[in-house]
């Protein structure tokens, strides 16, 4: 058994009047519901179906984007810095929240609210 870690970086780019949001988001079944959310937003959407659960989950990340969009820069930047979210260096409109440094580390992450899990693999 071999695992490839990959580089995960949540980030919100903003140029213009577009922004670009990429995000983690989670999927499943809650009940009779299907549920997306994504944690880094406080974003979700549910429905009957994993369909409608998606449906719902788009309407919610475009009003989310619309609603950051008419704030000035600040209350965005500050809205943003709420969520987690930081300005990445040398870059004045891109925002990013969790990333894997070049030592393979996950930064990002408040540190008094870190939790170690363990995975067990079955092959």
């Amino acid at each position: 058994m071999s695992f490839n870690f990959i580089e995960l970086k949540e980030t919100i780019r903003i140029k213009g009047d577009k922004i670009n949001v990429g995000t983690m988001v989670i999927s499943g079944k809650d009940g009779n519901y299907f549920v997306c959310i994504s944690p880094a937003l406080n974003v979700s959407g549910y429905g009957e179906t994993e369909e409608e659960a998606k449906e719902s989950f788009m309407e919610n990340i475009d009003l989310f984007c619309s609603d950051l969009m008419i704030l000035s820069k600040e209350k965005i930047e500050h809205e943003l810095f709420k969520l987690g979210f930081r300005r990445e260096k040398y870059k004045t409109k891109n925002f990013s929240k969790l990333y894997v440094d070049d030592k393979g580390v996950l930064q990002g992450l408040e540190p008094s609210t870190i939790k170690s899990s363990m995975l067990e693999a079955v092959v």
